[in-house]
């Protein structure tokens, strides 16, 4: 078994569309552009969410790229996750998106069915040639490529050695191990009088419940954008969750919604009070500064011995093109620089995840912090397992990890059975793609 270790010093909601939106029709490729970097002065807007970090970077980024194009202006737009959907949600409506947006799985759809976004593969200055095949045609939305997969990243479990040590659990074999083994071992590091936990907490978010269902051959969605999960699946998932926090394995649900309100920092595996989380493995290098301790990164357990394991290749994030822009092949040229430069991948590393363009990735890696080194050997580990990337959140359905959270609290609070959260779940996501 392979696990990668290491050790660092201590350290709203989206606004439906709207008929006028529905009724715009995408502007024609080159439509009230330029003609292309011909020299002409051009202004664009680039919209992202995220922190300090990700703004000084990106900022760096949009340096070069002016450089490279003297001609181009590129007026940064930034802001933090929730204000960001707010934001875009009135620029859509209003007809006023910026030129190139970082875009979510969660709400890709959504935009592109609104007619919000610019077909992407009608661009020549815009190459796909090397960006990673097996999440290249997530951006895909009816045959037409809404969103460039701009970083890439896979559902993991990180382990702390050191609290696992304590409580003598050994770290397990993560090729093999099942959500069973999980559950003992977590409940054996909360026995242990360590006062640590085993499992900081599980059921607050719409990838676990992926996970949970293509181990069982389903998917949360279908592709025609209606619901996969089955209601035994949903059951057995909270079931499962339920199980965990009565035993003590995973911490009091007060617990975990303290710590999921006060922010990835604050979570069990950042402080060391928590011997198992699951997380994205992107996540891991701000972990690792947070914890100061050793940590694993770890393949998501089976649902039985031998099992399909369920993961794959997810898009930390995408780059997409307003249909509206009056300057779409710069604003396609500034993707192309993002996603598939050298200078740009130089600069950003892996702070959005693991780039999605394999020349990139592999420029790079001698680059990285040993932590974000780490999360591209595990890529690398993976690659032969992960499956195909499952269909995207239908539209109407941006807010299905709020629901999954509401509900998931609400068995642990004794407010509902298992059967009765499937039932409520079952409904709402009824009522939010329409049938």
């Amino acid at each position: 078994m392979r696990i990668r270790r290491s050790r660092v010093g201590a350290a709203a909601a989206l606004t439906a569309a709207t008929a006028l939106l529905a009724a715009c029709a995408q502007e024609p490729p080159g439509a009230g552009d330029d003609g292309g970097d011909d020299g002409g002065p051009v202004e664009l807007r680039l919209a992202w969410w995220g922190n300090d970090l990700r703004n000084e970077l990106t900022q760096e980024a949009i340096d070069a790229f002016e450089e490279e194009h003297p001609n181009i202006t590129v007026v940064p737009e930034f802001v933090d996750w929730g204000g960001y959907w707010d934001r875009m949600a009135t620029s859509a409506a209003g007809g006023d998106m910026p030129d190139v947006v970082q875009m979510d799985e969660k709400y890709l759809r959504t935009y592109a069915d609104q007619g919000s976004l610019a077909d992407l593969s009608t661009y020549d200055t815009l190459s796909t040639d090397r960006i990673d095949p097996t999440v290249l045609p997530s951006g895909e939305v009816d045959g037409q490529l809404f969103g460039v997969v701009n970083a890439v990243n896979t559902f993991s479990v990180v382990a702390n050695a050191g609290l696992l040590q304590q409580a003598g659990v050994e770290v397990p074999d993560d090729e093999s191990w099942t959500w069973d083994e999980l559950a003992t071992m977590s409940q054996q590091v909360s026995d242990s009088g360590g006062g640590a936990v085993g499992l900081q907490y599980l059921g607050t978010g719409d990838s676990e419940l992926q996970i949970w269902a293509l181990q069982r051959g389903e998917t949360l969605w279908t592709e025609d954008g209606q619901l996969g999960a089955s209601r035994e699946t949903l059951v057995s998932f909270w079931q499962y969750v339920l199980d965990l926090t009565e035993s003590g394995a995973a911490n009091p649900a007060a617990t975990a919604q303290e710590q999921i309100a006060s922010g990835q920092e604050a979570s069990g595996t950042a402080t060391n009070q928590a011997a198992f989380g699951v997380w994205w493995s992107n996540q891991y290098r701000a972990l690792s500064a947070s914890s100061g301790e050793e940590l694993h990164l770890l393949r998501p357990p089976l649902s039985a011995a031998g099992g399909d394991r369920g993961t794959y290749n997810k898009p930390s994030m995408y780059w997409s093109v307003s249909a509206h822009s009056e300057h779409p092949e710069e604003a396609a040229m500034l993707v192309d620089f993002l996603v598939n430069s050298s200078e740009a991948g130089e600069i950003l590393l892996a702070e959005r995840g693991v780039p999605s363009n394999l020349d990139v990735r592999e420029e790079i890696t001698g680059s990285l912090d040993p932590e974000d080194q780490d999360v591209v050997s595990f890529l690398d580990e993976v690659s032969g397992e992960v499956g195909e990337t499952p269909p995207l959140t239908p539209a109407g359905a941006s807010d299905v990890e709020q629901l999954i959270q509401r509900l998931t609290f609400e068995v642990l609070f004794g407010e509902q059975t298992p059967e009765e959260a499937a039932d409520a779940f079952l409904a709402e996501v009824d009522s939010m793609v329409g049938g």
